[in-house]
């Protein structure tokens, strides 16, 4: 199966999460000690293995029937590959198993399944893009590597999951589990959560940390060695997807991100206070990382810690005297399951894919919502959108009042190349003279006012919709370098 790559905090008040499958070291191996394992080359890396040949998605049902628990890295960074095949190991699996997912995406923002993309993210500011990640200077990053040279700024992916919860961002400094379980009496969404704070007390003297819990929201939190008076900061966000028989829950674990100055700009939609939404909002939490490393090299050794703690705990839980064996029961996918012309082909997970990186998809799945501009000189504009088309618009200045509706609004955008979707107006100031032209309006005052004031009057609303809502016909927007 073929399938095109879609190019896609230190303490923040935005949440954000996600992380490659890492290096799994021995339990013996503390972070005082790593830099010597590494040095006389006992490293065990069983998240970037090559992934065995006689595994295949296919079989994946009766292989997780006849072995389980199973552990699956997954070491593609992108977005909508990860998703796409943590979604087909949540419906193909057998209902009895217990599977443990690890993963990290690239710098992209996922919204929840029934969010507003255009409430959620600064979609203008997203397309300026990050700066590159560094791995810092070679000293730094210690002995044998090489230091990264910026290609470009990058520009964050917008991906709609299939499940519910808040938006989060993801990047290298985030690492991403999934455990799909039996959706029995028994599942309890705080349970995995458990699970992973448990892990991560194992960390406290090394990352100076006071405590660490899982909150009401089903958050984790810690408690830092420091400050006055003690802050509680959220590590890591939770979302759930329960299905007839399975129970998918999926968390997010901030543990050194190097954009955690950036994402709260990202986050912070210009849309809020003009936007009303049926859907679901994010409720912004006070963030932190686990403990910073500014170098590749360290972050990379400090997620492989950790992701060995979690499967640890995952496996006393469902292993019982079963061992973990590479390639059996603790599996590596990459992405030739989706490159590589002799791997197996597996047609529900290529047609997720395509579904998970279309427009369609992430903008058009938006919940109905309206949308109403601040009042400026006595003009507004006014519009209800459902499945991100707009299907009611008022336009209101001083001396009249247009109203066009959704077939009236349908046969002009077609004209004009819009098709009525919101992503594709491209300049919102000649959409609304456009309307405003083909609509013969209420009068409203006995004063006739020339277009040239018209013009004026409706253009500093108009700069205010294409910051919210800009137009999506750019591959940029589905994450990538600025420079390609």
């Amino acid at each position: 199966m073929r399938a095109a790559i879609s190019p896609l905090l230190l303490s923040s008040r935005y949440f954000l999460a996600a992380a490659k499958p890492a290096t799994v070291w021995s339990p013996s191996i503390t972070s005082t000690a790593f830099n010597k394992q590494r040095c006389r080359g006992l490293s065990e890396r069983v998240g970037t293995s090559k992934t065995p040949k006689a595994f295949n998605l296919n079989d994946l049902s009766a292989l997780s029937a006849s072995t389980s628990p199973l552990i699956f890295h997954l070491t593609s960074d992108n977005p909508y590959r990860n998703l796409a095949t943590e979604h087909y190991i949540l419906t193909n699996s057998s209902p009895e198993s217990h599977i443990l997912i690890f993963y990290t995406n690239r710098p992209c923002v996922v919204i929840g399944r029934n969010q507003n993309p255009w409430l959620e993210v600064d979609l203008k500011r997203l397309d300026e893009g990050l700066e590159p990640e560094f791995a810092g200077s070679s000293k730094a990053a210690g002995v044998g590597s090489k230091t990264q040279q910026p290609r470009g700024r990058v520009v964050p992916a917008v991906v709609r999951r299939r499940s519910g919860g808040g938006t989060v961002f993801h990047d290298s400094g985030n690492l991403n589990y999934s455990v799909i379980v039996p959706n029995a009496n028994t599942f309890q969404r705080k349970t995995h959560a458990e699970m992973v704070a448990s892990a991560l007390r194992h960390f406290s003297t090394d990352y100076n940390i006071l405590d660490v819990r899982v909150n009401d929201r089903n958050d984790i939190v810690l408690l830092r060695n420091q400050g006055e008076p003690p802050e509680w900061l959220k590590i890591s966000g939770s979302a759930f997807k329960l299905t007839k028989g399975r129970a998918l829950h999926h968390g997010t674990l901030l543990y050194s991100s190097p954009n955690l100055k950036s994402i709260s700009e990202l986050l912070k939609s210009q849309g809020r206070g003009l936007i009303e939404a049926k859907g679901v909002e994010s409720v912004r939490s006070q963030v932190a990382n686990l403990a910073w490393r500014p170098t590749t090299y360290g972050r990379e050794a400090q997620k492989s810690l950790i992701t060995h703690a979690i499967a640890e705990r995952f496996w006393k839980m469902y292993g019982k005297d079963l061992k973990r064996k590479k390639g059996r029961n603790e599996i590596t996918l990459g992405d030739e399951v989706f490159d590589d012309p002799e791997y197996p082909q597996t047609p529900t997970l290529a047609s997720g894919l395509t579904e998970l990186e279309s427009l369609a998809w992430t903008f058009d799945g938006t919940p109905r919502f309206a949308y109403a501009s601040e009042v400026v000189d006595g003009t507004q504009v006014k519009f209800d959108a459902k499945h991100g088309a707009i299907v009611s618009l008022t336009i209101q200045t001083p001396e009249k009042q247009y109203v066009i509706e959704e077939q009236a609004l349908q046969r002009v955008s077609t004209e004009n190349g819009y098709g009525g979707r919101l992503t594709a107006v491209r300049e919102w100031h000649r959409f609304l003279l456009d309307r405003m032209d083909n609509s013969d309006g209420i009068q409203l005052s006995a004063i006739t006012i020339p277009p040239a004031r018209a013009d004026v009057q409706i253009r500093p609303i108009a700069d205010t919709l294409e910051k919210i809502f800009p137009s999506i016909v750019s591959p940029a927007f589905r994450g990538g370098h600025g420079d390609n």
